[in-house]
């Protein structure tokens, strides 16, 4: 019993003096992290204050995000935290074992910021970060219900949830959650519902902070529901949409696997039942593909540079082309593929269905040039597809498309319209004859 006590004893005395430990540890990955925030383009993170104690620390610093090249004035605010340290924290997030939980507010300093908006953001959103033992890092942000209104005009945010956690920059992993939103005017009313969204991604090439990371893994996305109306009556609307990717690398080669698909889709006043899509877009060089992200964030950096120093942009038009035709020539020698497997979506005179897919002959590619024209005339694709007659009677076209049949650019099956196209060498074949535009 006695060797209990001790036990229990020196495991309380543990957690009580752990924390002051810890805290410095903290510290020092607080630091790092700062300079990692500092090397994102755009952004600048300062701390102004750091006091720490036993158990804690409070932190003020302040954030200023640069968006001058998009005509924008620049964005300051303060940025509070309420450090807990480990290795037992308890936070609004639950219990955590860690090395440290950090509480995070902030506050709007522009003076283009409506007060009313930017209290209502103080007050509603709550962010907070894990620093787990082995040095990752989960973010948890939350909002509560927004709702802002002005001159009749309201809108109505339902609150939402994300975490996300990072591992040594290298491994990300995560998912969010929102209840929807719904925009009232006074003659148009927008409704999303909700909304998730997950991923876990790893990157294998470039800096994450830095924008140049190439990524694979898998992400997913949900929407229940979007509508629009226009004086009460619907102009949009989507129901039960979602949209999955697939990166996977093989070989230094990329490739993506993208499908979207939707329960139903009204638009025009047209009904649309099962939209789908599934596209793959293959043998992509990821060293050309690196070297392309690093060369655009170093083309950036240098135009960020010039206009901060002299408000003067030098033209490098010629030096971008130039980089991007020894990166498109790289892209090209792996013979990279577009491929549509799936476009079709059905409706009430019956399903629409097709499938693409395309290539550009590198040999025909004219690298020194590389424009809109130059991959025009090296492009080579085909296509396949069936189309039911109404659907073409409705919109008025039938006789057009029966003109087609009798030329023998198009065929008919029943009660389809059945097309066979390719685009090799500028040259496009319908149904196997040459079409002249």
């Amino acid at each position: 019993m006695k060797k209990l006590v001790v036990a229990v004893i020196l495991i309380v005395a543990s957690l009580f003096v752990a924390p002051k430990f810890i805290g410095s540890v903290v510290e020092q990955e607080r630091e790092k992290v700062l300079i990692d925030i500092n090397k994102v383009d755009g952004i600048s993170l300062t701390t102004n204050k750091f006091t720490s104690g036993w158990f804690g620390a409070d932190v003020t610093s302040e954030v200023i995000i640069n968006l001058e090249e998009e005509g924008l004035a620049d964005i300051t605010l303060t940025l509070e935290e309420t450090f807990s340290f480990g290795p037992v924290i308890i936070t609004a997030q639950g219990w955590h074992l860690g090395l440290g939980y950090s509480e995070m507010t902030f506050k709007l300093l522009s003076a283009e910021v409506d007060e009313d908006l930017s209290k209502l953001i103080h007050e509603k959103l709550h962010l907070g970060a894990l620093l787990s033992f082995n040095n990752d890092v989960t973010a948890f942000i939350k909002t509560d219900e927004l709702s802002y209104e002005n001159e009749g005009d309201s809108i109505v945010s339902a609150p939402s949830k994300t975490q996300f956690t990072f591992i040594n920059n290298q491994h990300i992993k995560g998912n969010f959650s929102w209840g929807g939103l719904e925009i009232n005017g006074t003659e148009e009313r927008l409704v999303i519902g909700k909304v998730t969204m997950s991923t876990e991604q790893e990157v294998v090439s470039g800096d994450y902070l830095e924008g140049t990371a190439i990524l694979i893994g898998d992400a997913s996305f949900e929407v229940k529901k979007v509508e629009v109306y226009s004086q009460s009556s619907p102009v949009f609307s989507l129901n039960d949409a979602g949209l999955t990717s697939v990166v996977s690398l093989n070989n230094d080669l990329l490739a993506l696997d993208l499908k979207y698909h939707a329960k139903d889709i009204l638009a025009s006043g047209q009904n649309f039942q099962k939209p789908n899509m599934e596209i793959m877009l293959t043998n992509i060089d990821m060293h050309a593909l690196q070297e392309l992200n690093t060369t655009m964030s170093d083309f950036s950096s240098s135009y960020s540079a010039q206009s901060n120093s002299t408000g003067n942009v030098n033209d490098n038009s010629e030096e971008i082309l130039k980089a991007l035709s020894v990166i498109a020539n790289k892209i090209l020698a792996k013979d990279p593929n577009l491929k549509v497997s799936d476009l079709s979506v059905v409706t009430e005179e019956g399903k629409i269905e097709s499938e693409f897919n395309f290539t550009v002959n590198k040999d025909l590619f004219d690298l020194t040039n590389p424009n809109t024209m130059a991959l025009v005339v090296a492009l080579e694709a085909d296509a396949k597809g069936k189309v039911p007659m109404g659907f073409l009677a409705k919109f008025g076209v039938a006789a057009f498309a029966e003109n087609f049949v009798e030329q023998g650019y198009l065929s008919k099956q029943e009660d389809k319209i059945i097309f066979d196209a390719k685009y090799v060498q500028s040259q496009l074949t319908l149904n196997g004859k040459a079409f002249q535009l």
